[in-house]
């Protein structure tokens, strides 16, 4: 086929985009067939119409919480859909036939955990031990979107009812109803027992929603043991798994912490330098970790709770702990530095799920990609069934392929994209993802969308001079490239990740893009114009939404409303360092994140 999109005779203003993919997309020296296809985020998108659908549903109940406030209803509801994930994956699975197939696959709330976890924290935690859990995660590593966009009505964007086989092996596995309530009522408790921390008694009746706001699912959560009368929280549980895991590492039991068994610069497995990890982490610690110190396998239940008691059940201590082992006058307090990975490592015993990282604000944060497709318009149904409309996912997959060449052309910094579609769908596939990425890149890109604006916004500006300097073309829709009177600021940033020496060579020349990559420019009505401050309102909350409707109104139908949104900030907000950052109001933000964070940590 003729291949318009290496085409850079035919002036950008009047170029045709092709509406299908071209054989190849090059990756440094390879040339490599398309990693994701158009199919393949058609069938994305329609898994995102339905979540979003969902959310609507919840929102929109006249009884319960929704009635008074829609917004706590939805967490509730996600809080909701988070236990029941771990039911299903926690448990013995007998599907009686080899493979993961329609039968085992679970109703739409947990698929939509599953698949925020499969874009976070997921591969480690499904080699880091054995147990029934992290063997669950291995057979579910990848998400066949074809097969569940197939489980999902095209046109309502609601579930079709599921097979009798289907709905019988979630129920008889997770003692859950296939079908969960949309409405939240203020009484309701949590749907699975939650285990006493200090007693290991299942509690039943923690409630999701209480009035002194120690709910559950409310920021203060504290419930007082049913059996023996201590309170526990969601860090104290968190606390306690970690000292459990340390107890078992201690027994003999094959078990790496989180945060340590995979390289932090290549996301491979490698389990001697995890060991030596820990064993430098805890090499000077004080008395209480006791890693010098085997246990047999009976006392492992007595030693972590010596070990919980110790710690207090604290995030605090732990973190000072653990800090104190390699700085020895180390003191907690909010302004001090940490050290990255021992933070991260903290970080992951601080909630009370299985799971490294809390999947309540992992599948909140991803609603924000999920209402910017929405936005576009992406996830309406019969958006790209005709074949002259698909050329804004062609786009979508070769800036992706264009991405991971940039990657491979420069390892020493990480890169903030416009759009994830293209890559979210290509780490679904689990495996395959990790083995292309090693392949092309030597390393697996990681996804950590809680990183912190101010460093996401540096990390763009980057991303748009490198994709300048390596493809000719503006990186966003708007065109906007880093000031150069932001040189100090991008010069230390590059300074902290690399030893790169940034050279004062005068003011940059004026920049006319030469059009060698048009298949790389938005040339449409789509998203990939945002810069993560100037156009992160698209990343925040529902007023964002809200603006680009307006816009579209404002425009008119055959008006090019995209880009009137984008002059419209612009003009309003000017310098965008200026700006503050939006939240849901519940302190989750969805900040995409593009490669393996080569921040200097120990070990």
């Amino acid at each position: 086929m003729q291949n318009t999109l290496q085409n850079a005779e035919v002036p950008l203003a009047r170029a045709g985009y092709t509406t299908e993919l071209p054989d190849s997309f090059p990756i440094g020296r390879h040339k490599v067939q398309p990693r994701v296809n158009v199919t393949e985020l058609q069938a994305h998108l329609r898994l995102l119409g339905a979540v979003h659908k969902l959310k609507q549903d919840v929102q929109a109940q006249r009884d319960g919480i929704a009635a008074t406030d829609p917004h706590l209803a939805w967490i509730v509801y996600v809080n909701q859909a988070v236990c029941r994930f771990y039911a299903w994956a926690a448990a013995p699975w007998d599907m009686g036939t080899p493979g993961f197939n329609e039968t085992a696959i679970p109703p739409l709330d947990v698929v939509m955990v599953w698949h925020s976890y499969l874009l976070a924290t997921y591969y480690e935690d499904s080699m880091r031990m054995d147990s029934t859990y992290a063997t669950n995660l291995q057979i579910i590593e990848t998400m066949s979107l074809s097969l569940i966009s197939s489980l999902i009505d095209p046109q309502t964007l609601i579930p079709f009812t599921p097979s009798a086989e289907r709905q019988e092996f979630f129920e008889c596995t997770t003692s859950m109803p296939f079908t969960p309530p949309l409405i939240m009522n203020h009484s309701d408790t949590l749907s699975q027992p939650i285990p006493c921390p200090h007693c290991l008694v299942p509690n039943y009746l923690v409630k999701l929603v209480a009035a002194d706001n120690k709910g559950f699912t409310q920021s203060r959560f504290e419930h007082l043991c049913e059996r023996c009368r201590n309170p526990f929280t969601k860090e104290s549980i968190g606390v306690k798994r970690f000292a459990l895991e340390l107890a078992k590492k201690r027994a003999g039991v094959v078990i790496h912490l989180s945060e340590t068994l995979l390289d932090p610069k290549t996301g491979v497995v490698d389990v001697t330098a995890a060991d030596g990890f820990i064993k430098r982490l805890f090499a000077t610690s004080d008395d209480l970790f006791k890693m010098d110190k085997s246990i047999l396998p009976i006392e492992i239940a007595e030693e972590a709770q010596r070990l919980a008691t110790g710690l207090g059940y604290s995030y605090n201590t732990l973190l000072t702990k653990l800090h104190s082992s390699v700085r020895p006058k180390f003191i907690y307090s909010s302004e001090c530095q940490h050290i990255t990975r021992i933070q991260r490592l903290a970080a992951a015993y601080s909630h009370s799920g299985l799971a490294s990282i809390d999947l309540v604000g992992a599948v909140l944060r991803q609603q924000g990609f999920i209402d910017k497709m929405v936005g576009l318009g992406w996830t309406q149904p019969n958006r790209f069934d005709r074949a002259e409309d698909l050329a804004p996912l062609v786009r979508s997959v070769a800036r992706y392929h264009a991405f991971l060449d940039l990657m491979e052309a420069t390892t020493s910094t990480f890169y903030v994209p416009t759009l994830d579609l293209s890559w979210h769908s290509h780490q679904l596939k689990g495996s395959q993802y990790r083995r292309d990425t090693m392949a092309f890149l030597g390393r697996t890109p990681n996804h950590d969308d809680s990183i912190e604006a101010k460093t996401l916004s540096t990390a763009y500006d980057l991303t748009a001079k490198a994709w300048r300097d390596r493809f000719g073309v503006p990186y966003n829709g708007c065109g906007r490239v880093p000031k150069y009177d932001q040189k100090s600021r991008v010069s230390g940033f590059i300074t902290s990740l690399s030893p790169i020496v940034w050279e004062d060579k005068g003011p940059p020349p004026a920049f006319t893009p030469i059009d060698n990559r048009p298949d790389l420019i938005s040339i449409e009505d789509e998203a990939d114009g945002f810069h993560p401050c100037e156009h992160k309102v698209q990343f925040g909350g529902p007023w964002a939404l809200a603006a680009l409707e307006n816009s579209r109104e404002q425009k008119g139908a055959a008006g090019d409303a995209w880009r009137a949104l984008l002059a419209k900030q612009n003009e309003k907000w000017g310098d965008h360092d200026q700006r503050e950052d939006p939240s849901d109001g519940y302190g989750y933000y969805y900040y995409p994140y593009w490669g393996v964070s080569v921040t200097p940590s120990y070990g």
